[in-house]
């Protein structure tokens, strides 16, 4: 299975802003679109991706003084990312192994899209129980054995 066949599918668009959008401007896309990061394009490339724990790194850092903040300083500049074909176990050991939940999908330079943990857990989830259900199609037609024997 390959990244392009889900992000193909999400359907929803890319939500980022630039780098120098205010914080809270971040907190309300993330909080409006019930999602946990957000893109950071500058003249529409990527420079950078904003997650939930860069806001509380900076809210932890800064505490209440962090209003007059710009994105730029609570982003996590030239992010991981992957391409429309990797395959998800690509993807998953990129996301274990660098401790990311997001990932941006670049192609030739091009943002296409963005990957998250959830989308890779429904893509499995959807093959496991489509696997389980051609098993029990297998089983359920089994030939029957002659003289006892199982069918090889």
């Amino acid at each position: 299975m390959k990244v392009r066949s889900i992000t193909k599918n999400k359907g929803k668009p890319v939500i980022g802003l630039t780098p120098t959008d205010s914080l809270d401007r971040a907190v309300t896309l993330m909080m409006d679109n019930r999602i946990g990061s957000l893109v950071v394009t500058e003249n529409k490339k990527l420079v950078g991706i904003l997650s939930e724990r860069d806001l509380l790194s900076v809210l932890h850092k800064k505490h209440a003084m962090w209003t007059p903040l710009t994105v730029k300083d609570a982003m996590t500049p030239n992010p991981y990312t992957c391409e429309p074909d990797n395959t998800l176990e690509e993807v998953m050991n990129i996301m274990v192994e660098y401790n990311v939940r997001h990932l941006p999908v670049v192609y030739e330079g091009k943002l296409e899209g963005m990957l998250s943990i959830t989308d890779i857990v429904e893509e499995l989830l959807k093959k496991a129980k489509f696997e389980n259900k051609l098993l029990k199609n297998y089983i359920q037609n089994w030939p029957d054995a002659e003289d006892g024997e199982i069918p090889k």
